[in-house]
């Protein structure tokens, strides 16, 4: 059993990165990054309404006025066809928007720096072979399910004893399928797709990179698909309920104000006015909530956004975007840490004295020295707090100050003979 479960070790790590890039607030910040919560976390639907239609009886027609015809049947299956195309195809262009909008946000994630246009444009590919896949997985999960399903009805088989033996295991298959569809989809929305950002590969190819990692690792992995599903939970009760109490304090002005001219119209005599000013206010209304259910999701998609590179940046270092520590890497720097902490402290040797002194002189004749450690990527930082021996060895060996300090020269040193001497 590992010693520290990545799925625990990285919440800490995606806090203080969420801190780092919402606060200070910047509005624009948070307008886009609202944006793309609308491609990314949150779905669209078109409204339906009816209206009635009053129809004369025979009887009371005069045999001179035409009765109307109701529509053909062919002509009313036609235009229900078109509809439901024309729904679907607006489904599939907001699934293509969203698919290239996951690596508009992995940039803006990775670089804390949230753009739109450029990043769109950049990863129009990337977004495209990401739909593709998501469309084949979900095509394959409902062939899955409704080929047994046409059997069963295909065969006659009606509500019998007999439809209810064949019904459970269906139900089975049903929900083995949508388990399954929906680990891998959110696998390769959270590791497959910062891979495919890093490495310039497509699905399958990410896929692959990742798959002897998350094979070695199962227990990791498995523990973070069940933090991941009850963070969710967690996470969208918190958002309803602020979403809610929002509801509530916005929905105050527009009950006074709409209710006050609804009567002032009634009293007028134009009921009608009122209704439309009404309905109006409605259409106000919702859209205020649109806008405000998404700035509210704008720490929440954040949070766990982050969640998942930290796990990533932990199970396979070479992947991290947001420069996170193993937890076991940490643990041998502590000790690290306070090895140095004695070697400091101990004055007698006079070895100490020599490598301070080395730290000032070597800088230029001890070059390879500063190479034993390769620093992260320009924008990578870790967001641990400051302080003790091993936060401090921490920042030396990731920093990227040309020329390193003195004592982070020091210290490297140090580090090198102790590996020499071992």
């Amino acid at each position: 059993m590992p010693s520290k479960w990545y799925a625990f070790a990285a919440l800490s790590d995606a806090r203080d990165a969420t801190e780092a890039l919402l606060r200070p607030v910047d509005r624009g910040r948070w307008l886009r990054l609202a944006l793309i919560a609308l491609f990314v976390g949150v779905g669209g639907g078109v409204p339906s309404g009816a209206g009635n239609v009053n129809v004369p009886s025979g009887g009371g027609a005069s045999p001179d006025v035409p009765v109307p015809s109701l529509p053909e049947l062919g002509s009313v299956a036609a235009v229900i066809a078109g509809v439901v195309v024309l729904l679907v195809l607006l489904a599939l262009v907001w699934s293509l928007l969203g698919a290239v909008m996951e690596f508009v946000l992995l940039v803006g994630l990775r670089d804390r720096e949230v753009s739109i246009r450029d990043p769109f444009g950049a990863n129009l590919r990337p977004g495209l072979r990401l739909f593709g896949f998501r469309l084949a997985v979900g095509l394959a999960s409902l062939l899955v399910v409704g080929l047994p399903l046409l059997a069963v009805f295909g065969a006659g088989v009606g509500v019998s004893p007999a439809f209810l033996v064949l019904l459970v295991p269906l139900v089975v298959v049903f929900g083995v399928v949508v388990l399954a569809g929906s680990v891998v989809l959110g696998l390769t929305t959270d590791f497959v797709a910062p891979t495919m950002l890093t490495e310039g590969v497509g699905v399958l190819d990410g896929w692959r990179r990742l798959w002897p990692t998350l094979r070695a690792e199962w227990k990791q992995v498995a523990l973070y698909v069940v933090a991941k599903f009850v963070l969710g939970v967690a996470v969208s009760l918190a958002v309803s309920l602020v979403v809610l109490l929002a509801a509530l304090i916005v929905a105050i002005p527009f009950v006074v104000v709409g209710g006050g001219l609804y009567l002032a119209a009634s009293a007028a005599g134009a009921s009608y006015v009122g209704l439309a000013v009404a309905a109006v206010l409605v259409a106000l209304f919702v859209l205020v909530m649109i806008v405000v259910g998404l700035i509210v999701q704008v720490p929440a998609l954040t949070f766990v956004r982050y969640y998942s590179l930290s796990v990533l940046g932990m199970l396979v270092p070479e992947l991290d975007l947001v420069g996170v520590e193993r937890p076991d890497d940490s643990d041998e720097d502590g000790d690290a840490g306070s090895a140095e902490t004695d070697d400091g402290d101990d004055g007698d040797d006079g070895d100490d004295g020599d490598d301070g002194d080395a730290g000032s002189a070597e800088t230029g004749d001890d070059a390879p020295e500063r190479a034993l450690t390769d620093p992260l990527p320009a924008g990578v930082r870790s967001f641990r707090s400051a302080g003790g021996g091993r936060n401090r060895r921490r920042r030396c060996r990731r920093s990227t100050q040309a020329p390193p300090s003195p004592r982070c020269v020091a210290s490297r040193v140090r580090a090198s003979r102790r590996r020499r001497r071992r």
